[in-house]
C-alpha cells in the first residue's frame, strides 16, 4: 500500500530548486467600493407585483399590477396602503396633470383587450375618480402630457384586440379624437414632447415621427434609427430634446443611440454600447444627468430569465460611455420597473404577474455611487411648492452655493413595460451668491411640460442634494 508523504517531505517537494519556499500567492483584490459601484439594500416584501410605478407629490409611490389592489408605498416607513381603483388598471397608460394628479387611460379586460376607462388618482386624498371614457378601449397605450397641460393617448389594443389608430387628447373634461392622425403604432410607443411642441415618436417602429396635435392632428415622417428592432428597449429624454434609446430587440442588443431634436436636421447616431445586451430593462434618469440601466435579459425570446442581467450600468452623456456598477439580488425581466426617489435612491421592483414569469412580490433600493462620494449639498431655504414658467427663484438658501455646478429639474416618473412616460431632465440656469443661489425656471412649456418635478442641486464632486418637489404650472 502506498503511504501518504510526510508533511515535511511534501513541503520539501514544493520548495524551489534552491531550497527556498515559493512566494505566497498575491492577496485577493479588494472588493469594489460603494463610491465606485454603489450599493443595494436588502430584499424587502411587497404585497403585489409592482409593475406600474408613479412618484407622488407627497414623496410616496403609487403602484399596481395585475393581481391585487393598487398600493401606495411610503419610502420612510416602508409601509404599503391599499387604494382600490374603480377598474382594472393593468396595462393602462399614465402621466401627470399640471396639478400633480395622475391621469390613467385604458386598462384590462383580458390579455390583449383594453378598457376605454379614464381614472384619476389624487395623492392629496389617496382617492380615485372615474372620468369620461375614451372613444376606444386601450391596452398598452402611452400617455404624454402636452405643453398646454392636455394629455395625449396613442396606440393600444381595443376591446376587440384591434390596434387603435386614432389618437385621443384629454382636455380636462373630456376626450377629442385626432382623426387626421390615424396611424397604427406598436404598443406602448416611446413618445416625448419635442422642443417645437410637437410629439416625437422615437419607436419601437421605424421611422421615428412627429405628431402635430393641433386641429385634427397629423403625422410627419422623421429619421430612422440606427437599429430597427428595439422592442422592449428603453428610451429617456436626458435633456430638452435629447433622447437616448438603448437595448431591445431579439436577440437583445447592447447598442445605444441618441438624437438631438434641437438640430435643424435631427438624425440618430450611435453612442457607447452597454457591457450587456438587454431587453425588458429600464433606463432611469439620475440627478447628475447620467442615465442608469437596470434589469432585463440578454437571452433570446420574449423574456428569458436564464439570460437575466443583474448588473446595473450608468451612461454618461458627457463621454457617451457606460460604467458597470453593482448587481441586484433579483433577476427582473418582463414587468420589472425602476423609479428615482427624491432622496436620490432608485426603487427597483416588479417582474412577473404574466407570461409565465416568476412573480416578484418584493423590491430593492439602489444607492448609486454618487451617494458615497462625500457630503451632500443641502437646500436649507423655502422652495415654493408651485412655480411658474420663466420665474426666478431669488436666494434659494444653501450653504453649499459655491460648490454647486448643476441645478436640475427631473419630471416625475410614470413607469411600465421598460418605458417612463413622465420623466425628463431639464437643466436650469443659476448663479451663486454667498450662501444662496438665484435660479431661473424654464420659459418653454415644450422644454418642460407642466406637472410635478424634483429640484436637485449637484456639486462639483457629482453629489446631488435631496430633491425638493415643485409643481411647474
Amino acid at each position: 500500500m502506498q503511504r501518504a508523504l510526510p508533511f515535511l517531505l511534501c513541503v520539501a517537494i514544493a520548495c524551489a530548486g534552491d531550497g527556498t519556499a515559493p512566494p505566497p500567492p498575491p492577496p485577493p483584490p479588494p472588493p469594489p467600493q460603494p463610491q465606485d459601484v454603489g450599493e443595494w439594500s436588502i430584499l424587502r416584501p411587497a404585497p403585489i407585483v409592482q409593475l406600474q410605478l408613479h412618484l407622488l407629490t407627497n414623496g410616496k409611490v403609487l403602484s399596481w399590477g395585475h393581481a391585487g389592489d393598487p398600493q401606495v408605498w411610503d419610502p420612510v416607513t416602508r409601509t404599503f396602503t391599499a387604494v382600490p381603483s374603480p377598474s382594472l388598471l393593468f396595462c393602462a397608460g399614465h402621466d401627470f396633470l399640471p396639478d400633480g394628479r395622475l391621469l390613467v387611460a385604458g386598462g384590462h379586460i383580458t390579455d390583449g383587450h383594453g378598457l376605454p376607462n379614464t381614472n384619476l388618482f389624487d395623492p392629496a386624498t389617496n382617492t380615485w375618480q372615474a372620468l369620461p371614457r375614451m372613444a376606444k378601449g386601450r391596452w398598452y397605450p402611452t400617455n404624454t402630457t402636452l405643453p398646454d397641460g392636455e394629455v395625449l393617448t396613442v396606440s393600444g389594443l381595443d376591446s376587440d384586440q384591434v390596434t387603435v389608430s386614432v389618437p385621443e387628447v384629454w382636455n380636462g373634461t373630456g376626450w377629442r379624437q385626432l382623426t387626421g392622425a390615424s396611424l397604427e403604432l406598436p404598443l406602448y410607443p416611446r413618445a416625448f414632447v419635442a422642443p417645437d411642441g410637437r410629439v416625437f415618436y422615437a419607436g419601437e417602429g421605424q421611422p421615428s415621427r412627429w405628431l402635430d396635435v393641433s386641429g385634427a392632428g397629423h403625422w410627419t415622417n422623421g429619421p430612422s434609427r440606427m437599429v430597427s428592432g428595439r422592442d422592449y428597449g428603453s428610451a429617456v429624454m436626458y435633456g430638452p430634446g435629447k433622447i437616448l434609446y438603448v437595448g431591445g430587440g431579439d436577440p437583445p442588443t447592447n447598442t445605444a443611440e441618441i438624437i438631438d431634436l434641437n438640430q435643424a436636421t435631427p438624425a440618430w447616431q450611435f453612442t457607447g454600447s452597454m457591457a450587456f445586451p438587454r431587453r425588458q430593462m429600464d433606463a432611469t434618469l439620475l440627478p447628475t444627468g447620467d442615465v442608469l440601466v437596470t434589469g432585463g435579459t440578454s437571452g433570446s425570446g420574449f423574456s428569458n430569465p436564464v439570460g437575466g442581467v443583474r448588473n446595473a450600468e450608468i451612461w454618461s452623456p458627457a463621454t457617451g460611455l457606460w460604467t458597470l456598477v453593482s448587481y441586484s439580488e433579483v433577476v427582473r425581466v418582463y414587468h420589472g420597473a425602476t423609479l428615482l426617489l427624491p432622496d436620490g435612491r432608485i426603487l427597483f421592483t416588479g417582474s412577473g404577474d404574466a407570461a409565465g414569469m416568476t412573480d416578484e412580490r418584493n423590491y430593492e433600493l439602489f444607492s448609486p455611487p454618487y451617494l458615497f462620494k462625500g457630503p451632500r449639498p443641502v437646500i436649507t431655504g423655502v422652495v415654493p411648492g408651485r412655480v411658474t414658467y420663466g420665474q426666478t427663484l431669488y436666494k434659494l438658501e444653501t450653504p453649499d452655493a459655491p460648490t454647486i455646478t448643476k441645478v436640475h429639474l427631473i419630471r416625475f416618473s410614470s413607469v411600465t413595460h421598460a418605458f417612463d412616460m413622465g420623466a425628463r431632465l431639464v437643466p436650469l440656469t443659476f448663479s451663486p451668491g454667498g450662501r444662496s443661489l438665484t435660479i431661473t425656471l424654464p420659459a418653454s412649456r415644450a422644454a418642460a411640460p407642466p406637472g410635478p418635478y424634483m429640484l436637485f442641486l449637484v456639486n462639483a464632486d457629482g453629489v446631488p442634494s435631496e430633491a425638493r418637489i415643485v409643481l411647474l404650472q
